[in-house]
C-alpha cells in the first residue's frame, strides 16, 4: 500500500536529514535527494487518495447486480455541496439524499461522487435521481449516470419520491476493514514500525557512528573518526607526496597549529577544538562579531576553512559557548595525553582524542575544560581535566584501572 511505503520513505528521509546535518552522510549524499524525490510524489498520491476516498462510482457489474437484486431505486436530492476538489475539471460533490428503497423504509444518506458539469443543474434540491445501493446491508449508494432507460423514464414521471420528507439517517458505521473515509484500515503501530525500518535502513551504513553519538561521544569526535576511517585527507592534485604527519599532541606543534587556525578564521573566538593526533577539527566564528560559526581544519601543515558548521548554535547561546583559544595553555595537551594509558589501561595506536570547549563538567571550576576519549576493541574511557591540566573526572576504562575505580567511587 502507498501509505505504508510512504511511512518507510519518511523514516529514511528523516534519517538522511539528521545524518546530513551531523555531517555523517559521506558517500550517501544522494540519499537525501532521492528520498525527497520519492517522498513528495507519494505524499501527493496519498493526499489524492484521502480526498477521493468514499467517492461512489458504480461499475457496470455493480449496476447489473443491483438490478437483479432489486437494489436500484429513486432518491430525492436534499443538498448538493461541492467539496472544492475536482478531477479533469469535474467537481467532487457531496450529495445528501432520501433514498426510496424498495427493500426497506426510506432513509437519508450522503454519497460522494464526481459529477459531470453538464449534470450538475439536475442535482439541485428536490431533484429525483436514480441510485444503486451497492450493498444490501449498507446505506451506501451511487448515482447511475446514465441511468437505465426504463428507470430514467420512471424518474422523469415520478411524483411520489419528489414529495418525500427527509427520512431518518441510516448510519451503519464504516465497512469492515475500512475507516470512515473508506480507506483500508491499517494499525497505527504498523506505520510507526515501517518508519523505524526506513530510519534504520538509512542509519545502518553509519551504525557505529550513530551508536557512539547515542553513548554520549561528542559530535566533533564522531565526525573526525568517520573522516579518518574514510581516509579523508588533503589532496595535492599534482602527484606530490602529502606532507608527513605531525604529532599535534606534542607541545612543540599544538600551539603553532592553533595559531594557524586563528589566522584563517580571522579571530580567536571558537566554540570547540578537537585534536586527533595528526589533525585538528575546530568550530569558531565565521568572522569576529558574526552570529554564525564555520568549521576549520588543520591537516598536513595547513589550516583551512571548510564552510558553515553543520550545527549552528542559537544566537542567545553562542556567547556562553565561545572561548578565546589564545588564552588556553596548549602545552597541557601533551602531559594529559601521556597520562591516558596509565589512568584508563587503554593504549590506542592513534592515541586518544582531545576536545577543548567551555566547561560542562560540574567538577571543573575553570571556564574551559579538556575532554579526552580513548577506546580499543573492548573498552572505552572518558577523562575531563580543567584548564590547569588537573584531571577531575573519569569514566570507563579497563577493569582495575584508576578510571574504573574513580567511576565506581563517584557513582558513575
Amino acid at each position: 500500500m502507498i501509505r505504508l511505503l510512504l511511512s518507510a520513505v519518511i523514516g529514511f528521509f528523516v534519517a538522511s536529514v539528521v545524518l546530513r546535518v551531523a555531517d555523517l552522510d559521506a558517500g550517501w549524499e544522494w540519499a537525501f535527494g532521492v528520498s525527497l524525490g520519492v517522498m513528495v510524489p507519494l505524499m501527493i498520491l496519498v493526499s489524492i487518495g484521502r480526498t477521493f476516498a468514499g467517492a461512489r462510482q458504480a461499475r457496470p457489474q455493480d449496476v447489473d447486480a443491483a438490478v437483479r437484486e432489486n437494489r436500484v431505486s429513486l432518491a430525492k436530492v436534499l443538498e448538493t455541496r461541492a467539496t472544492g476538489t475536482s478531477i479533469n475539471d469535474q467537481p467532487l460533490c457531496e450529495i445528501r439524499l432520501v433514498v426510496a428503497s424498495r427493500t426497506r423504509p426510506a432513509y437519508t444518506t450522503t454519497t460522494r461522487s464526481i459529477v459531470n458539469l453538464g449534470r450538475l443543474p439536475g442535482l439541485q434540491r428536490g431533484a429525483v435521481v436514480v441510485v444503486a445501493q451497492l450493498d444490501a446491508e449498507r446505506p451506501d449508494v451511487a448515482l447511475l449516470d446514465p441511468a437505465p432507460a426504463d428507470w430514467q423514464d420512471i424518474a422523469d414521471r415520478d411524483t411520489h419520491v419528489r414529495d418525500l420528507p427527509e427520512a431518518p439517517v441510516w448510519d451503519a458505521g464504516p465497512a469492515r476493514g475500512r475507516d470512515r473515509r473508506g480507506l483500508v484500515r491499517v494499525p497505527a503501530v504498523l506505520f510507526l514500525v515501517l518508519a523505524l525500518v526506513g530510519f534504520g535502513a538509512r542509519v545502518w551504513p553509519v551504525r557505529d557512528e550513530a551508536l557512539a553519538l547515542v553513548q554520549g561521544t561528542p559530535l566533533a569526535e564522531v565526525q573526525a573518526e568517520a573522516a579518518a576511517a574514510a581516509g579523508v585527507g588533503p589532496a595535492t592534485g599534482d602527484g606530490e607526496e602529502p606532507a608527513p604527519a605531525v604529532d599535534l599532541f606534542s607541545a612543540a606543534h599544538t600551539r603553532p597549529a592553533i595559531d594557524d587556525l586563528v589566522a584563517v578564521a580571522g579571530g580567536s573566538q571558537f566554540t570547540e577544538v578537537g585534536i586527533y593526533g595528526d589533525y585538528i577539527v575546530a568550530e569558531g566564528l565565521t568572522a569576529p562579531g558574526e552570529p554564525t560559526t564555520d568549521r576549520y581544519t588543520w591537516r598536513g601543515g595547513e589550516a583551512t576553512r571548510d564552510g558553515a558548521a553543520p550545527i549552528q548554535p542559537e544566537p542567545e547561546d553562542l556567547p556562553d559557548e565561545l572561548f578565546d583559544v589564545t588564552t588556553v595553555d596548549w602545552s597541557l595537551v601533551e602531559p594529559l595525553v601521556a597520562q591516558v594509558p596509565e589512568l584508563t589501561g587503554i593504549t590506542a595506536p592513534g592515541g586518544p582524542s582531545v576536545l577543548v570547549r567551555r566547561a560542562t563538567d560540574v567538577a571543573v571550576a575553570t571556564p574551559v575544560e579538556f575532554h579526552l576519549w580513548v577506546s580499543d576493541e573492548y573498552y572505552d574511557a572518558y577523562l575531563t581535566a580543567d584548564a590547569t591540566g588537573t584531571v577531575v573526572s573519569m569514566h570507563g576504562g579497563r577493569p582495575g584501572s584508576p578510571a574504573e575505580a574513580w567511576e565506581a567511587a563517584h557513582g558513575g
